[in-house]
């Protein structure tokens, strides 16, 4: 028959351990009292202390005068920002309808370094009249009009959202105009309404603010 050792505990390997985990369960418990307790006796002072309490008191007001001065700080730059680079502009009467309506408020960026056919701007003429237009033709383009339809370079221009027929209205313009350098020929999109090109002739580049880039609709 083989020998079996029957293994007892090692009563003195587990007393070791467990002081050890003693040990280590006192000390972490003596660290942080020690880490918390300078909060605590802080808190108590603030509370039992006037002077220190009216201190940290005058320390929280400034500290939210800091942030409330940074923000206001912070708005400026991003308002001033936003005046360099775009602009806002309101859309007056429905020549531009269906894209646009009468009031709606649109925000256009400023500086474009060039602009293209189907792109509907801000206009503002020396005369001070403001319009929102869409650009039909550029310079170099050749703009007819004929039995209620618009050609551009020979072709019929057809835009998805103009409504009504597309005919002459001032007997100053004649067709086909070229239209000349650093000039748009622009139209709106209720071409039966709209007052643009076909009355007041072509639109110099300088004379438009900028590029609509989205619009909010009507504020009331």
């Amino acid at each position: 028959m083989g020998t079996h050792y029957l293994m007892t505990p090692d009563y003195s390997l587990n007393f070791a351990l467990n002081e050890l985990t003693l040990i280590l369960i006192g000390t972490g418990l003596a660290l942080g009292m020690n880490w918390l307790m300078p909060s605590y006796r802080k808190k108590i002072l603030e509370d039992v202390d006037p002077e220190t309490k009216r201190k940290r008191a005058h320390e929280r007001r400034v500290q939210r005068f800091v942030i409330a001065l940074q923000s206001i700080a912070v708005i400026i730059v991003v308002l001033l920002i936003f005046y360099m680079l775009m602009g806002i502009s309101t859309v007056q009467g429905n020549s531009m309808y269906p894209t646009l309506h009468d009031q709606d408020v649109v925000i256009y960026k400023r500086k474009n370094t060039e602009y293209r056919v189907g792109d509907v701007v801000a206009i503002k003429r020396p005369n001070g009249e403001e319009y929102v237009k869409r650009i039909v033709a550029v310079a170099g383009d050749t703009v007819n009009i004929q039995n209620g339809r618009i050609y551009v370079n020979g072709e019929e221009l057809v835009t998805e959202q103009a409504i009504g027929e597309t005919n002459a209205k001032s007997d100053d313009i004649t067709y086909p105009l070229v239209v000349e350098d650093k000039q748009v020929f622009v139209l709106g999109d209720n071409r039966e309404i709209s007052r643009d090109s076909r009355e007041i002739g072509t639109v110099k580049i300088d004379d438009i603010k900028g590029r609509i880039v989205w619009y909010m609709g009507k504020i009331k």
